[in-house]
Protein backbone atom coordinates (compact mmCIF):
# COMPACT_ATOMS: atom_id res chain seq x y z
CA UNK A 1 0.00 0.00 0.00
CA UNK A 2 2.04 3.62 -1.13
CA UNK A 3 1.14 6.42 0.70
CA UNK A 4 -0.78 7.77 -1.78
CA UNK A 5 -3.85 5.36 -1.17
CA UNK A 6 -4.15 7.37 2.36
CA UNK A 7 -6.18 4.63 4.10
CA UNK A 8 -6.18 0.81 4.56
CA UNK A 9 -9.11 -1.07 5.35
CA UNK A 10 -9.50 -4.55 7.52
CA UNK A 11 -10.55 -7.28 5.72
CA UNK A 12 -14.07 -6.56 7.60
CA UNK A 13 -14.45 -3.32 6.00
CA UNK A 14 -13.21 -1.11 9.30
CA UNK A 15 -10.16 1.44 9.13
CA UNK A 16 -6.97 0.09 10.03
CA UNK A 17 -4.50 2.91 8.96
CA UNK A 18 -4.66 6.68 7.47
CA UNK A 19 -2.10 9.00 6.24
CA UNK A 20 -2.49 12.12 7.39
CA UNK A 21 -1.66 14.39 4.93
CA UNK A 22 -2.36 17.88 8.02
CA UNK A 23 -2.15 17.62 11.91
CA UNK A 24 -5.71 15.82 13.02
CA UNK A 25 -6.60 15.45 16.69
CA UNK A 26 -7.66 11.66 16.77
CA UNK A 27 -9.06 10.48 20.55
CA UNK A 28 -7.91 13.65 21.86
CA UNK A 29 -4.73 13.26 20.58
CA UNK A 30 -3.05 16.05 17.78
CA UNK A 31 -1.46 13.63 15.56
CA UNK A 32 1.33 14.86 13.10
CA UNK A 33 1.24 15.28 9.68
CA UNK A 34 3.08 13.16 7.17
CA UNK A 35 2.71 10.38 9.31
CA UNK A 36 0.53 7.08 9.74
CA UNK A 37 -2.60 6.88 12.06
CA UNK A 38 -3.43 2.63 13.04
CA UNK A 39 -6.49 1.45 14.61
CA UNK A 40 -7.45 -1.98 16.31
CA UNK A 41 -10.05 -3.52 15.00
CA UNK A 42 -12.26 -2.56 17.31
CA UNK A 43 -11.88 0.89 16.46
CA UNK A 44 -9.55 2.19 19.33
CA UNK A 45 -6.66 4.05 18.65
CA UNK A 46 -3.66 1.62 18.23
CA UNK A 47 -0.52 4.44 17.67
CA UNK A 48 0.33 7.66 16.18
CA UNK A 49 3.07 10.32 16.23
CA UNK A 50 2.31 13.33 18.04
CA UNK A 51 2.30 16.46 16.44
CA UNK A 52 3.90 18.25 20.22
CA UNK A 53 4.22 17.62 23.55
CA UNK A 54 1.15 15.92 24.90
CA UNK A 55 -0.33 15.00 28.24
CA UNK A 56 -1.68 11.19 28.04
CA UNK A 57 -2.63 9.43 31.05
CA UNK A 58 -0.89 11.90 33.40
CA UNK A 59 2.61 11.42 31.17
CA UNK A 60 4.09 13.99 28.79
CA UNK A 61 4.94 11.99 25.76
CA UNK A 62 7.37 13.44 23.61
CA UNK A 63 6.95 15.43 19.86
CA UNK A 64 7.22 13.28 16.79
CA UNK A 65 7.42 10.48 18.29
CA UNK A 66 4.34 7.54 18.32
CA UNK A 67 2.80 6.61 21.50
CA UNK A 68 0.89 3.15 20.92
CA UNK A 69 -2.63 1.69 22.67
CA UNK A 70 -3.79 -1.26 24.22
CA UNK A 71 -7.20 -2.10 22.72
CA UNK A 72 -8.87 -0.72 25.79
CA UNK A 73 -7.56 2.89 25.04
CA UNK A 74 -4.87 2.81 27.77
CA UNK A 75 -1.07 3.74 27.38
CA UNK A 76 0.94 0.71 25.52
CA UNK A 77 4.62 2.70 24.55
CA UNK A 78 5.62 6.06 24.54
CA UNK A 79 8.66 8.26 25.02
CA UNK A 80 8.11 10.83 28.05
CA UNK A 81 9.70 14.25 26.99
CA UNK A 82 12.07 14.58 30.18
CA UNK A 83 13.74 12.53 32.70
CA UNK A 84 10.49 11.85 35.36
CA UNK A 85 9.10 9.78 38.17
CA UNK A 86 6.77 7.56 36.39
CA UNK A 87 4.73 5.89 39.01
CA UNK A 88 7.07 6.41 41.45
CA UNK A 89 9.99 4.69 39.26
CA UNK A 90 12.93 7.07 38.05
CA UNK A 91 12.69 6.87 34.19
CA UNK A 92 15.04 8.08 31.62
CA UNK A 93 14.03 9.66 29.06
CA UNK A 94 16.21 8.36 26.10
CA UNK A 95 13.86 5.76 25.41
CA UNK A 96 10.99 4.55 25.68
CA UNK A 97 8.59 3.01 28.43
CA UNK A 98 5.91 0.04 27.98
CA UNK A 99 2.85 -0.58 30.40
CA UNK A 100 0.83 -2.77 31.01
CA UNK A 101 -3.08 -2.92 30.11
CA UNK A 102 -4.17 -1.91 33.60
CA UNK A 103 -1.52 1.29 32.92
CA UNK A 104 1.23 -0.19 35.40
CA UNK A 105 4.32 0.52 34.61
CA UNK A 106 5.97 -2.54 32.83
CA UNK A 107 9.50 -1.40 31.58
CA UNK A 108 11.91 1.58 31.25
CA UNK A 109 15.59 2.60 31.72
CA UNK A 110 16.41 4.08 35.15
CA UNK A 111 17.55 7.26 35.37
CA UNK A 112 19.28 6.99 39.28
CA UNK A 113 19.55 3.72 41.52
CA UNK A 114 16.48 2.58 42.35
CA UNK A 115 15.77 0.29 45.72
CA UNK A 116 12.56 -1.92 45.49
CA UNK A 117 12.49 -3.34 49.22
CA UNK A 118 16.14 -4.40 49.75
CA UNK A 119 16.79 -4.93 46.01
CA UNK A 120 18.89 -1.95 44.67
CA UNK A 121 18.43 -1.41 40.61
CA UNK A 122 20.96 0.24 38.75
CA UNK A 123 20.57 3.25 37.22
CA UNK A 124 21.05 3.43 33.20
CA UNK A 125 19.80 -0.11 33.16
CA UNK A 126 16.29 -1.73 32.34
CA UNK A 127 14.02 -2.42 34.85
CA UNK A 128 10.99 -4.61 34.56
CA UNK A 129 7.62 -4.87 36.88
CA UNK A 130 4.49 -7.17 36.86
CA UNK A 131 1.14 -6.04 36.01
CA UNK A 132 0.76 -5.79 39.78
CA UNK A 133 3.69 -3.50 40.08
CA UNK A 134 6.36 -6.17 41.77
CA UNK A 135 9.79 -6.13 40.40
CA UNK A 136 10.31 -8.77 37.29
CA UNK A 137 13.42 -8.19 36.77
CA UNK A 138 16.62 -5.91 36.62
CA UNK A 139 20.31 -5.42 36.77
CA UNK A 140 21.76 -5.44 40.36
CA UNK A 141 23.57 -2.03 41.30
CA UNK A 142 25.37 -3.84 44.78
CA UNK A 143 25.40 -7.96 46.20
CA UNK A 144 22.65 -9.11 47.51
CA UNK A 145 21.58 -12.82 48.35
CA UNK A 146 18.26 -14.45 47.57
CA UNK A 147 17.61 -18.13 47.78
CA UNK A 148 20.62 -18.94 48.92
CA UNK A 149 22.49 -17.59 45.69
CA UNK A 150 24.63 -14.19 45.84
CA UNK A 151 23.78 -12.04 43.51
CA UNK A 152 26.37 -9.94 41.65
CA UNK A 153 26.13 -6.18 40.89
CA UNK A 154 25.96 -5.90 37.07
CA UNK A 155 24.07 -9.17 37.02
CA UNK A 156 20.82 -9.35 35.55
CA UNK A 157 18.26 -10.98 38.15
CA UNK A 158 14.08 -12.47 37.41
CA UNK A 159 11.55 -12.58 40.26
CA UNK A 160 8.36 -14.33 40.67
CA UNK A 161 5.29 -11.94 41.47
CA UNK A 162 6.39 -13.45 45.29
CA UNK A 163 9.48 -11.63 45.49
CA UNK A 164 11.16 -15.17 44.86
CA UNK A 165 14.19 -15.24 42.63
CA UNK A 166 13.32 -16.84 39.04
CA UNK A 167 16.33 -17.78 37.49
CA UNK A 168 19.86 -16.41 37.79
CA UNK A 169 23.26 -16.73 35.65
CA UNK A 170 25.94 -17.38 38.03
CA UNK A 171 29.08 -15.21 37.89
CA UNK A 172 31.10 -17.94 40.00
CA UNK A 173 31.20 -21.51 40.84
CA UNK A 174 28.69 -22.28 44.06
CA UNK A 175 26.53 -24.72 45.85
CA UNK A 176 23.26 -24.54 46.24
CA UNK A 177 20.15 -26.56 47.87
CA UNK A 178 22.90 -29.35 48.29
CA UNK A 179 24.11 -29.31 45.01
CA UNK A 180 27.40 -27.82 43.33
CA UNK A 181 27.27 -25.47 40.56
CA UNK A 182 29.55 -23.48 37.70
CA UNK A 183 29.76 -20.24 36.48
CA UNK A 184 27.64 -19.56 33.75
CA UNK A 185 25.26 -22.26 35.05
CA UNK A 186 21.15 -20.65 34.70
CA UNK A 187 19.41 -21.46 37.54
CA UNK A 188 15.20 -21.54 37.77
CA UNK A 189 13.80 -21.36 40.87
CA UNK A 190 9.63 -22.28 41.48
CA UNK A 191 7.87 -19.69 43.43
CA UNK A 192 8.57 -20.99 46.88
CA UNK A 193 12.56 -20.89 46.08
CA UNK A 194 13.32 -24.19 45.21
CA UNK A 195 15.71 -25.26 42.45
CA UNK A 196 13.78 -26.70 39.16
CA UNK A 197 15.96 -26.35 36.51
CA UNK A 198 20.09 -26.05 35.78
CA UNK A 199 20.93 -24.96 32.31
CA UNK A 200 24.66 -26.14 31.86
CA UNK A 201 27.44 -23.58 31.24
CA UNK A 202 28.92 -24.58 27.75
CA UNK A 203 32.39 -27.10 29.18
CA UNK A 204 35.20 -25.39 30.12
CA UNK A 205 38.45 -26.50 27.84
Amino acid sequence: MSRTDKTVFFETGGIRGRFLLSDEEISGIVCKKNSWVWFHHNGMLSSCETSDDTLIQDLLCKASHRVCFHENGCLMRCHIASDCMVQGIPARADTFLLFHKNRRLSACRLNEDFFYDDIRCMAGKWIGFYDNGSLKRCVLAEDIIRNGVLLRAGTWACFHRNGVLENYKLTEDARIQGMDHTVGDILVFDETGWLTEKISAPARE
